[in-house]
């Protein structure tokens, strides 16, 4: 191995550990509030496992980490991705939304729920458990056209 080559490696090693002393903050809060969409709408357990499994680690507050989330430059991007799905809908905050809000989250979740847009490819890839069946999504299905929103 050249001398050129074996510089380059050893940058890229230390790159990579300096990268690991910036830390993006962790998606954890403490406890669960009132304002939770399964506490506030009462979904059966069922439903709400199915739903805390498949769609809370990035649109809620709740966020499951793995010890490969802690590993730079992933887990920016996961930072970035989850920042991005509560952005467009978190669940945590579910009863200080607007009524025309919530209707228009629960006809996105039904949608994309019935339609396998949820939860993504990239995420049941690297998380198999949370693909949902055809039961589970009839379950969550049955369960979302009971909510009235008010």
């Amino acid at each position: 191995m050249t001398f050129k080559i074996k510089v380059f490696i050893l940058c890229l090693i230390l790159i990579f550990v300096g990268i690991q002393f910036y830390r993006p903050n962790k998606n954890q809060q403490l406890v669960r509030t009132l304002d939770d969409f399964l506490l506030y709408e009462k979904a059966p357990k069922n439903v709400a496992d199915l739903l805390k499994n498949s769609c809370y680690d990035c649109h809620s507050e709740f966020t499951n980490y793995k010890w490969y989330h802690n590993v730079s430059p992933l887990s920016w991007w996961i930072d970035s991705h989850t920042e991005k799905g509560k952005k467009s809908l978190n669940l945590s905050n579910w009863a200080v939304k607007d009524v025309r809000d919530k209707r228009s989250m629960l006809s996105a979740i039904a949608y994309d729920v019935n339609e396998e847009i949820m939860p993504i490819n990239s995420y049941v890839l690297l998380h198999p458990e949370t693909k949902l069946s055809e039961k589970d999504k009839k379950e969550i299905m049955t369960w979302l056209y009971t909510i009235e929103v008010n």
